[in-house]
């Protein structure tokens, strides 16, 4: 069989799993492109309860949600559907399903596309010709390997290759690719592919293939998340749905045996001290950084260049380290909430990085220091430097981001022949200033927009564009005060400075809501209204901290029910 041929096969058979399945099913799959499903809700004046995403980076094959609902009276059920695993999802699958193959292999596959919330798990995402080929690619590379080692995972292929032999192989790594036992009819199907494959080609070539199909189906490459008619006008996930749910929310991979054989006895017990028990393992730690590096974008900070600041390169990296070190300090060790994450006094850099930012030298590499300025994950060198130009502080781009994630608002279109701001003037005016002369002059086609977040933008002021802090601009006083309205002129706070802002926004409950929104929308893959609302008020009131509340996500109704349709 070519690779072509092979390849066509793939598709077709993933473009099929989209359509099989229920009803419900079907036309979630079927979606590739378009408004995402959900609600958009209901705006309450003022702030509202609707939010935009950030920068839309999706591509094809994405459904783009477009709002986060806020004013959520109950949890909300969400739609039936098969979820496309990540590219991060699959790799980790594929790592766990054949540990023994560490280091033998790589995949081909390509990135996976952003939704307009930063957040590449979008649940409507399918499967197309790009994903299609690398998966083709991949199951290659790591069934290459597995025929190079056979007799490891297979003791039988060295005293009775035969059909029995094989058997025993799709038996053993179907159930860990599918996340449940191969049905009769499946694994009769593979047989008879390898019986084929045995009389033309022999017994370690047809079982490269059996493994590069069961690697290719999609019931490896997507999770079913459509349960079976409850009775009650839903769908209830089965306890092996649930589990698949549980280890790829919580760790990104595939559940381990134990916990798919607890689901197979019906006996997974509490959702929530399972999600608690998976968090704290090492990939549980790494699944609520990426919620994290998708909700801040702070991984960027690794690739981008600061021309005026020389050393900006040789600390850029540390500076996405310092950020993961500064979440697992709040989130993890400390069991913070929304305030802690915002208003927390130390930061955790490497010494290189420490010596940048004119800290106090750590004991080690991304232990905790005081800062001496600024505080929480919004004076990260990560969060500053992205949010930022390359020769200068943005206030559009650093005010932008709590207008949209932690206050929920939706970002207004821009007007057509938008002025550009003027180029930095070193010593003559500030950023500020040049900011202000085009976006806050009355009358600019600017001002009616850039007067909700520029003004925001102004606290981070003291930050240059590398992140650090500074006393003056280039020897010109630095202006940091200035007050939060909403899009109608009415003031909501003043502030002056980074940390009076933040510290006055962490008491505003639209941040935690909006907060609660965004990690229901990672956990679900999905927009749509409500769907993560059974725990806002406890994180709201400070009596749980984040990882908590994400872990509490698992007896949401929906992680465990959909709707009918």
């Amino acid at each position: 069989m070519s690779r072509g041929s092979v390849g066509l096969l793939a598709l077709l058979a993933l473009s099929f799993a989209c359509g099989g399945g229920t009803e419900a099913g079907r036309r979630r799959g079927a979606s590739t492109t378009g408004a995402g499903g959900g609600s958009s809700g209901s705006g309450s004046g003022g702030f509202g309860a609707t939010a935009s995403g950030g920068a839309a980076t999706g591509g094809a094959g994405t459904s783009e949600p477009a709002q986060l609902t806020t004013d959520c009276a109950e949890p909300a059920l969400g739609s039936p559907n098969l979820r496309l695993l990540t590219r991060g999802e699959l790799v980790n699958t594929l790592s766990d399903v054949f540990p023994e193959l560490a280091g033998q292999w790589s995949d081909s596959l390509p990135a996976s596309a952003l939704s307009n919330l930063g957040f590449d798990n979008n649940a409507s995402t399918t499967a197309g010709v790009q994903l299609a080929d690398g998966i083709l690619q991949t199951a290659q590379a790591v069934a290459a390997a597995v025929v190079a080692a056979l007799p490891t995972f297979l003791p039988c292929s060295t005293t009775a290759p035969d059909r029995a032999c094989a058997e025993q192989f799709v038996t053993t790594y179907g159930r860990r690719l599918f996340r449940r036992v191969p049905t009769a009819e499946e694994r009769e199907r593979y047989l008879a592919f390898f019986d084929s494959a045995l009389g033309r080609f022999g017994f370690e070539p047809a079982m490269k293939w059996v493994t590069v199909g069961l690697i290719q189906s999609p019931n490896a490459v997507y999770r079913r998340e459509i349960g079976t008619d409850a009775g009650d006008g839903t769908r209830r996930l089965s306890e092996l749905e649930l589990a698949t749910a549980l280890a790829y929310t919580y760790t990104g991979s595939t559940p381990s045996d134990e916990l798919l054989t607890t689901a197979e006895s019906g006996a997974l017990g509490d959702p929530v001290v399972l999600a608690e028990g998976l968090l704290g393992t090492e990939r549980g730690n790494q699944a609520l950084q990426r919620f994290f590096e998708g909700y801040v974008g702070f991984s960027n900070a690794a690739a981008i260049q600061r021309p005026n600041i020389p050393e900006f390169s040789n600390v850029s990296a540390d500076m996405v380290q310092e950020t993961r070190a500064f979440i697992d300090q709040v989130v993890f060790q400390g069991g913070g909430g929304v305030t802690e994450l915002l208003t927390a006094p130390s930061t955790n850099p490497s010494q290189a990085l420490a010596a940048y930012y004119g800290l106090a030298t750590p004991a080690a590499d991304y232990a905790p220091v005081a800062r001496s300025n600024g505080v929480g994950i919004l004076a990260q060198g990560s969060f500053l430097a992205t949010h930022a130009n390359a020769d200068a502080s943005s206030p559009t781009k650093r005010g932008l981001f709590p207008f949209l994630r932690l206050l929920c608002q939706v970002k207004p279109e821009p007007p057509p022949n938008v002025p550009q701001i003027s180029a930095p003037e070193p010593g003559v005016r500030t950023t500020r200033q040049r900011y202000e002369e085009v976006h806050g002059q009355i009358g600019s086609p600017c001002a009616t927009c850039h007067r909700a977040f520029d003004p925001i933008g102004f606290a981070f002021e003291h930050f240059d564009e590398g992140g650090r802090y500074r006393a003056d601009e280039n020897g010109l006083p630095i202006d940091a005060a200035a007050a939060v309205t909403d899009l109608d002129g009415n003031v909501l706070f003043s502030f002056d400075g980074q940390e009076d802002f933040v510290t006055k926004l962490s008491e505003i409950p639209l941040v935690h809501q909006c907060f609660s929104a965004y990690m229901a929308a990672y956990a679900f893959g999905s927009a749509e209204a409500c769907l993560g609302s059974n725990n806002v008020a406890e994180l709201e009131a400070g009596a749980i901290g984040i990882a908590r509340a994400f872990a509490e996500l698992a007896e949401a109704p929906h992680f465990s029910r959909r709707t009918a349709e």
